[in-house]
């Protein structure tokens, strides 16, 4: 019984200054942000992203809402004003969902569309 009750307080106490040493981190400044809601510049210029893709390849009108949908986004990540990090790594988010999305031959042309590739992935 006396082991028992022993016991029972050394663990107490370890818990204790375990306990007394957890450090708190206060959330800095550098925390990514999320995107916001879609704002109306977002929306205009995701349907001028989608307009821009139009003119290169054709588009159904699900491909076209896809693609809305995948531009309002980069716009909204964009607009919090990310770290050149986290822009680059919109930037190739954004060029491998075209890639993934589009047929080969949509993506030959777009590709052979440098300017106009650049435009919607940046």
């Amino acid at each position: 019984m006396k082991k028992i009750i022993a016991f029972s307080l050394i663990a107490i106490g370890f818990s204790f200054t375990a306990n007394a040493q957890k450090k708190v981190v206060a959330p800095s400044a550098t925390v990514a942000q999320t995107p916001t809601a879609p704002t109306k510049a977002s929306e205009e210029a995701a349907t001028k992203d989608v307009a821009t893709l139009s003119k290169v390849v054709t588009l159904t009108e699900a491909e076209k809402k896809t693609y809305f949908g995948l531009f309002e986004y980069k716009h909204r990540a964009l607009s919090v004003n990310p770290s050149e990090e986290a822009k680059k790594s919109i930037y190739n988010s954004i060029e491998m969902k075209l890639r993934a999305g589009l047929s080969p031959a949509q993506m030959a042309k777009l590709d052979a569309n440098k300017k106009t590739l650049h435009t919607l992935t940046h």
